[in-house]
């Protein structure tokens, strides 16, 4: 048996495994909205922490409540303190009240205070994750089909990628960056569960280096601010170009820099930010918010807006038809 084929099987299991579990379906009005949290650098270690944590986990119930998303992401550099299982226990509590599902990827910063796999234990007790756990025992990457409105296809989908950390090459500085393992997976995943190309959306933390020069081409459309200096890997390893070549993901949303929030187009695939959603635990220039996604069934594209602290929509914008254009109203 093959590297391939041996691969595909694993995928096919896989992917009957994540059947059984959590079920994400489009709405009788055909439409399915993310809710993206990133970069909310929690602990509960000294007053002042507690006090900025108290502040981002109201805002994430108030804007859950407001939002009403039919899934939730956290993107990463979520909590950052100690003590970091407490933390971590604190949050997913609180989501948990709130009985929508919810998928996390790991930023650079959320390994430095727990091990992934303690990490990854405790977000796999709680009922409405959309978490799997790897060979590893750390969260798995991940691919989770939308079923269309009437139960009968899948019609969309969501991958939920480790972008890593920091390099593992001692003269390499800077931070981590998507395998080689992880691209064949991607690759091969998206060959056997959507050979039709529905469109789909993936999420990690750390950006690709394609975010600096979507950016940098003036020809390029974009919407939202670049107010820091993106921080990618020094490598590229080819995820980006994959995903061109598939042709099925028609977003990638990250975290990891405070001050950026923009989307761009490049190659018919939307380059976008979330919003920092934390309080005043590390730099952050923008006002705390929460980036909300939403496709629409038998549509390849998608709507996407930022919703402030104070309730302030911002950015409001269309992706379709491998372009992007801000409107007036949702």
């Amino acid at each position: 048996m093959n590297r391939f084929t041996t691969l595909l099987l694993f995928i096919v299991f896989s992917f009957s495994v994540h059947a059984q579990a959590v079920r994400l379906s489009f709405n009788q009005d055909k439409n399915f909205k993310i809710a993206q949290f990133t970069d909310m650098h929690l602990g509960l270690n000294s007053d002042e922490s507690r006090k900025e944590a108290k502040q981002t986990f109201e805002r994430l119930e108030r804007i859950v409540k407001q939002e009403k998303p039919d899934l939730i992401v956290f993107t990463g550099d979520i909590v950052t303190g100690q003590p970091a299982l407490q933390t971590w226990k604190t949050l997913l509590d609180k989501v948990d009240v709130l009985n929508i599902p919810f998928g996390v990827v790991l930023g650079n910063h959320d390994p430095e205070n727990a091990s992934k796999e303690e990490i990854a234990t405790l977000i796999l007790q709680y009922k409405n994750t959309i978490n799997k756990p790897n060979s590893n025992k750390e969260l798995a990457d991940i691919v989770i089909p939308i079923n269309s409105s009437n139960k009968i296809k899948d019609k969309a989908f969501i991958y939920l990628m480790d972008s890593n950390d920091y390099s593992p090459i001692k003269e390499v500085k800077g931070y981590g960056w998507f395998t080689r393992n992880q691209i064949d997976w991607y690759v091969e995943t998206s060959k056997a569960i959507n050979p039709d190309k529905h469109p789909a959306l993936a999420f990690f933390h750390i950006p690709f280096p394609e975010y600096t020069t979507a950016w940098d081409d003036k020809k390029n459309k974009r919407i939202g601010r670049q107010a820091e200096t993106p921080c990618p890997p020094s490598i590229n390893t080819g995820m980006f170009a994959a995903m061109v070549e598939m042709g099925d993901v028609i977003g990638t949303f990250v975290g990891h820099d405070h001050d950026n929030d923009y989307i761009v187009i490049d190659q018919g695939i939307a380059l976008g930010y979330g919003r920092f959603s934390g309080d005043n635990t590390i730099y952050n220039n923008l006002r705390s918010g929460v980036r909300l996604i939403e496709l629409t069934e038998d549509k390849r594209g998608f709507k996407s807006w930022i919703v402030e602290d104070n309730g302030r929509v911002v950015d409001s914008m269309r992706m379709m038809n491998n372009s992007i254009e801000a409107i007036k109203s949702l």
